[in-house]
């Protein structure tokens, strides 16, 4: 009867109701009728009966809260901030007291984006205070401080914070040549994106009271705000996750101009540093540690005041020690967070009096100071050791990012003079130094390919994937993949998946973690063509 007599089944959905209005799924099938009959205005007018009759039907809050994001959307795209406010806060009203659901959860974060969108940060935070109760549901609401924030690059977060400051224009002239260079269409845009990132300016705050929450991790990157009188925040990137109930910044908006942020005091050790030190992010992932973090030490050697501060950084392990050592830090002049809270604490709130905080530095001056800083320590022996075409293998790493048939791969290449090596079994030097002496580099994506920038001229990298990687709607990935010098002399293989499509995630980052099988004629070909 509802796809033939949708009204006649909608007035006997009505007649149910009226001998038991608290039928929570007749109310839902009813919404979902209307829906079909693509009567909105009428499908949340039934939500709202629906809530008030049954207010602890999980099911029908989470169809309300979805419909009022369809709304605001729909608001978005015609530029309707008033309408994108009024869906806001009619699912505020329908999200008061509701039960949990991994729905709603989802679908709050989803509406506070929307309220920041609409202008209306008052939204926001109200969203974010029924959020918590899911995030930290031991935290009584009074323990949780929350504010909006702007979200600056570093020169204007230095202005409006009133930071004393240096900045300077990093040198990548070096790398130039490769822009030009041909590239595949695919590649056009993020050439260009890199070529504009080479005349990025970097800096430095000196002297800077600040405020910083780190310690929480989202997908092995880190993710470290540095807070200023909570007028403004500093922001690195215009792409943050925010997938994990710990993290307290929520609703980055596109182009990160506004966020709302929570800190629940209780489950953060605060921790108050008078002295002097230059603060660094922290992260447990190879590629983010020498890519995004230790690029930031060059700053050591344009500002003099900043040479011969300690260094905060918190929870190092073995190889980032190896790292900084590479980059000329003493042991000594490494502050450990970790040593300071314990090991069993994860979420650090820090009171910096006197930090020095170096910007980010763009991936071509990045590359150019890593190739200068650190091939220059490659022994003369690493460079006769026949590792001329290098396989590097996951098969020992985390199950994420594998290659279903490794070992096949690793087998059909051996034929080709390949030598297989597991890059976690080898010191940061030693993978420097076979990177600077191969000609051929074949490796899947995975935290090792942060060497592609010790690769000497003329070598290539051929990057295995996921059908996924060069997505058009993936902001990161591909950027990952062409970054200098790297430029012209990549080449890539995209595997298959081995899940089921039904199982797999919607969300282009977790498909990452799906292992891909490589056709192995095609990865032949390919080989040939190269060699």
């Amino acid at each position: 009867m509802e796809q033939e007599r949708p009204e006649d089944a909608a007035r006997l959905y009505r007649r149910v109701l009226t001998l038991d209005p608290t039928d929570g799924t007749v109310w839902y099938a009813l919404v979902l009728l209307h829906g079909r009959m693509g009567d909105e205005k009428g499908a949340l007018a039934v939500l709202r009966h629906g809530i008030r009759r049954v207010p602890a039907d999980g099911p029908l809050r989470d169809l309300h809260a979805a419909a009022c994001e369809r709304v605001a959307i729909r608001a978005l795209e015609r530029s309707d901030p008033d309408g994108m406010a009024a869906a806001c806060m009619e699912a505020l009203r329908g999200l008061a007291d509701a039960p949990k659901s991994v729905v709603l959860y989802e679908g709050l974060e989803r509406l506070v984006r929307l309220a920041l969108l609409a202008g209306r940060t008052d939204l926001a935070v109200e969203l974010l205070v029924i959020k918590d109760r899911y995030d930290f549901p031991t935290v009584p609401p009074s323990a949780i401080d929350r504010f909006p924030l702007r979200l600056l690059g570093f020169a204007g977060w230095c202005a409006a914070a009133g930071l004393r400051h240096e900045l300077w224009t990093p040198s990548t002239h070096s790398l130039s040549a490769a822009f030009s260079l041909a590239q595949p269409e695919w590649l056009r845009v993020h050439v260009e994106g890199l070529a504009r990132m080479g005349t990025e300016s970097v800096g430095v705050a000196l002297d800077a009271e600040v405020e910083v929450v780190q310690g929480f991790y989202v997908k092995d990157k880190y993710e470290s705000f540095v807070l200023s009188g909570r007028r403004t925040m500093l922001c690195e990137t215009t792409a943050t996750v925010v997938k994990n109930g710990c993290v307290p910044l929520v609703g980055v908006t596109p182009g990160a101009m506004a966020a709302v942020f929570r800190l629940p005091r209780s489950l953060y050790r605060t921790v108050e540093i008078d002295q002097p030190v230059l603060f660094l992010p922290s992260t447990p992932n190879y590629w983010h540690f020498l890519v995004d973090v230790l690029p930031r030490l060059m700053v050591r050697d344009r500002v003099p005041e900043t040479r011969e501060l300690p260094l905060l950084l918190f929870d190092l392990r073995r190889y980032q020690h190896e790292m900084l050592e590479l980059a000329g830090i003493r042991p000594d002049r490494i502050l450990d967070a970790r040593a300071l809270v314990g090991s069993g604490v994860m979420q650090v709130h820090y009171r910096l009096a006197r930090a020095a905080v170096p910007s980010a530095v763009g991936y071509p001056a990045a590359y150019r100071w890593l190739r200068e800083r650190l091939l220059p320590l490659c022994r003369p022996s690493s460079q006769s050791d026949g590792g001329r075409r290098l396989y590097l293998s996951r098969r020992g790493s985390a199950p994420k990012h594998r290659i279903a048939n490794d070992e096949e791969v690793a087998a059909l290449i051996a034929r080709y003079g390949f030598k297989t090596v597991q890059p976690e079994q080898l010191g940061v030097l030693e993978t420097i130094e076979r990177i600077a002496a191969a000609k051929i580099v074949v490796a899947p994506i995975g935290a090792a390919t942060a060497n592609q920038v010790f690769l000497p001229p003329g070598g290539i990298w051929i990057h295995l994937h996921n059908p996924d990687f060069f997505h058009p709607e993936s902001l990161w990935n591909p950027r990952m993949g062409t970054q200098v010098p790297m430029l012209g002399r990549l080449r890539h293989l995209a595997g298959r998946f081995t899940d089921e499509p039904d199982d797999r995630p919607a969300d282009l980052l977790a498909r990452l973690d799906i292992p891909v099988h490589i056709d192995l004629d095609a990865l032949g070909r390919l080989i040939r063509e190269v060699l």
